[in-house]
């Protein structure tokens, strides 16, 4: 990994964002909800690096986030320790995903779905109006990605299933 140093500098503030280089309102509302409910405090870095981040995409390396943030930011640019400080928070709370390739340096994406306190899904027997947890990561993990294309928030989801009585049980 590279190293980078300790000095820091006056951090920038939200006012210094180019407005063309603004990220997709929508978007940036879902992070900044995820980063409140991970007990992120948003300063004006992390807010910058949040549109740092979805401006360059999957896979940004430090490196290239610090270039991006040198594009739209107008004034001077954080110092790269300080953005792999924050980038090391963005990944311990669950913000973040963390790679490493075959080069070994470290790629981050934005994490994808499932929180750990996430929604709960119910499996509802028609018939009866049973109701069981659902007990399928993948079930869960597929309303998680839909949801998160549509770019909607899901609290609670149920699915309903019904006995087919034409089929033997095996």
């Amino acid at each position: 990994m590279t190293s980078f140093p300790e000095r820091r500098r006056s951090p920038p503030a939200l006012a210094c964002l180019r407005p063309e280089y603004r990220a997709d309102s929508q978007l940036l509302n879902r992070l900044l909800a995820r980063c409140e409910r991970a007990k992120i405090t948003l300063t004006g870095l992390r807010l910058i690096m949040l549109h740092g981040l979805l401006r360059a995409g999957e896979n940004v390396t430090a490196v290239a986030l610090w270039k991006v943030l040198m594009e739209i930011v107008d004034g001077p640019t954080p110092s790269a320790g300080s953005i792999q400080r924050n980038l090391n928070i963005f990944v311990d709370r669950g913000i973040l995903t963390r790679t490493v390739g075959a080069d070994r340096i470290w790629r981050y994406r934005i994490a994808q779905g499932m929180e750990l306190d996430g929604p709960t899904v119910l499996f509802i027997d028609a018939g009866t109006g049973r109701m069981r947890p659902c007990d399928l990561p993948e079930v869960t993990s597929f309303l998680h990605r839909l949801a998160e294309r549509r770019g909607l928030d899901i609290r609670s989801a149920a699915i309903t299933l019904q006995m087919d009585t034409s089929q033997p049980l095996s």
